[in-house]
């Protein structure tokens, strides 16, 4: 991101981002009502302090929300967040200490493990095996074995790759043998398409008081500026949360859990309507990428990412992502910025335009062209 945003400057060119986990465009705002909301509360005077652990209404009505997806839930095992990604500092930071270990899927998402070892505890990589990214359940089972670990992180719909955990039962029965709790990333769990389901592990019998659901409203209602997320699990954890985020932040602001609170009780049908748009978009996608030379794409269970194999071009995921953003003016991500096994790989964000996911399509087929007639990037080998 950051190099296609200084080429975008330094040279003026118009590039086509495909690399941002965002949406893009005006199909993809948040729905009326929750606007709405946000506005109202402003107007009415919601610019103090609330309560650290958020607003009662919002909490209870997330409790409903974990009830219905199988794990009851009550209010004081809720706590309203900074956003998922705060969310997820806050628990590491909390129960990570010098010399834990924390087991990370493998390719997995990044920002975890930076966390981890900047509370002196060191990341354990756990293998997902293609082609639809199913961890390894073999290789974890060594892992906890030896080195008993302090948690695990799955992460379902998997970011990069989209797909649904299957096995989220043996991981369960691996993480209660072994004493390890599950910090279980479920950010896309309304971004999930037919006839895939998402499920939470802390529905599981004896998952309830040894996970730690995150979720956000960013990716199921298009809130991602909004900065509002949530944790799940057992009370005497969440009261530790919330003491760090009152010597932290504080508090979210009260008129974006107004807005929040809309966004969960009120309809649904706008998340319905922008899950079929991305659908299509990915269903495009998919099949472009899967005509190009030297590129297959596996169909993802959800999200708005793609995970696309690029080895058959015979160059590192590094390459072909500095090659489209340097020659063709697309940006991706190397699937190297997730974990050695993200290699061969790029991530496509499809969240976008139609007509600028056109136009990125047609560079990239352009790209894998030239690359397959062999004007791809002059490599070493």
């Amino acid at each position: 991101m950051r190099k296609a945003e200084a080429l975008e400057l330094e040279s003026g060119r118009r590039i086509i981002h495909l690399e941002k986990g965002d949406f893009q465009g005006p199909e993809f705002m948040p729905a009326p009502h929750i606007l709405d909301a946000c506005a109202r509360s402003l107007s009415d005077g919601h610019v103090r302090y609330v309560p650290g652990p958020g607003l009662p209404e919002l909490r209870d009505a997330i409790a409903e929300e974990m009830t219905n997806r199988g794990r009851p839930t009550r209010r004081e095992e809720v706590l309203v967040t900074m956003g998922a990604k705060h969310a997820l500092t806050q628990t590491l930071l909390t129960l990570v200490g010098e010399g834990d270990s924390v087991v990370f899927p493998n390719p997995g998402y990044p920002p975890d493990e930076f966390w981890v070892t900047y509370a002196g505890g060191h990341a354990l990589y756990a293998p997902l095996t293609e082609p639809d990214f199913a961890w390894d359940l073999v290789a974890l089972e060594a892992l906890l074995a030896e080195h008993q670990p302090k948690l695990l992180i799955v992460n379902t719909p998997q970011r990069p790759n989209g797909m649904v955990v299957a096995n989220l039962p043996e991981i369960a029965e691996l993480c209660q043998r072994y004493g390890t709790l599950v910090l279980s990333d479920e950010i896309f769990s309304h971004r999930v398409y037919p006839s895939a389901r998402h499920e939470t592990i802390a529905a599981l019998p004896g998952m309830a008081d040894r996970s730690i659901v995150v979720d956000t409203f960013s990716k199921t209602y298009v809130m991602t500026g909004f900065r509002i997320g949530w944790s799940v699990t057992e009370r005497e954890l969440t009261t530790l949360l919330d003491i760090f985020q009152q010597n932290s932040v504080t508090n979210v602001p009260a008129f974006v859990q107004f807005a929040a609170h809309a966004a969960l009780t009120g309809p649904q049908d706008h998340v319905q309507h922008t899950t079929q748009l991305l659908q299509t978009k990915r269903d495009k996608v998919v099949a472009a990428l899967s005509e190009m030379p030297g590129v297959s794409c596996p169909v993802p269970d959800g999200s708005f990412y793609v995970f696309p194999d690029i080895r058959d071009t015979g160059l590192t995921a590094q390459q072909v992502s500095d090659f489209l953003t340097e020659e063709y003016s697309v940006a991706t991500v190397a699937g190297t910025a997730f974990g050695s096994l993200g290699e061969g790989h790029i991530r496509i964000t499809y969240a976008c335009p139609d007509n600028v996911l056109d136009e990125g399509i047609e560079r990239l087929s352009a790209a894998f062209e030239a690359i397959g007639a062999g004007h791809g990037p002059v490599t070493d080998g």
